[in-house]
């Protein structure tokens, strides 16, 4: 692989996690952090859902124009990166009390990226123009992160998730409601966001590739930007 295409790749990752951050920081993890608990009473919690959801449609999107499985998994780290970003930022007295939905947002993502970069990996082939391969991806990689999540959280990284949810037993119970409703919206937004890719990548790849010093252009920006303004959310909502 050519150095332009490592270099080409990585800023993808960098660009796509960043995006995935920010979508996050403008809404539960950060500008609506008050919000965060709002779930709890239908034992949901937003860190899968935002993983479910915007974690999924940026992947997707990211997939259909880079065609690379396994840099989801560096998507997804960059997003838990990202969930870190206002921590530096809360006064001292009160940053441990919002290590909890750091840690789970973090966890969501990794397991997320982790789950699809696998199932992708052996289904890449049929997913170009299938739907319903892309819908298959989706809810089986959700399945799979659901019990990679709650096995690394409520075993772990952040126990009292299951009280906060209701959970008695953290595995069956977390599958029965969090984990359907991971697999109905990954489900969902993986494919919007594989569609979402394929439209970008036909609209602006001649461009990218006559002009490549655009395309470096185009990432810094919007690395910049997600970062400045999740930053300011993050600030915000903590």
């Amino acid at each position: 692989m050519k150095k332009e295409e490592v270099f080409r790749i990585f800023l993808g990752i960098v660009t796509f996690g960043c995006i995935w951050g920010f979508l996050e920081a403008i809404t539960f993890g950060g500008l609506l952090h008050s919000h965060w608990g709002d779930l709890f009473p239908y034992h949901l919690c937003p860190c899968f859902i935002m993983a479910a959801t915007f974690g999924s449609f940026v992947m997707g999107s990211a997939l259909a124009i880079y065609k690379k499985p396994a840099m989801l998994i560096g998507i997804g780290l960059v997003a838990a990166v990202f969930c870190w970003l206002g921590v530096p930022f809360l006064p001292t007295s009160v940053r441990s009390a919002h290590y909890g939905p750091v840690i789970s947002s973090a966890t969501a993502a990794i397991m997320g990226s982790i789950s699809l970069a696998l199932v992708a990996g052996f289904s890449m082939k049929r997913l170009e123009g299938n739907i319903l391969t892309c819908i298959g991806v989706g809810a089986l990689s959700a399945l799979l992160a659901s019990i990679l999540f709650i096995l690394s959280t409520a075993y772990g990284l952040d126990k009292p998730i299951c009280a906060d949810l209701g959970y008695a037993r953290p595995l069956p119970d977390f599958l029965a409601i969090g984990g359907v409703v991971w697999m109905l919206a990954a489900a969902i937004s993986l494919p919007l966001g594989y569609l979402t890719g394929m439209k970008l990548q036909s609209r602006f790849a001649p461009v990218f590739t006559r002009r490549p010093s655009f395309n470096y252009i185009t990432s810094t920006v919007t690395i910049i930007f997600c970062c400045g303004v999740g930053m300011v959310a993050f600030m915000i909502g903590l």
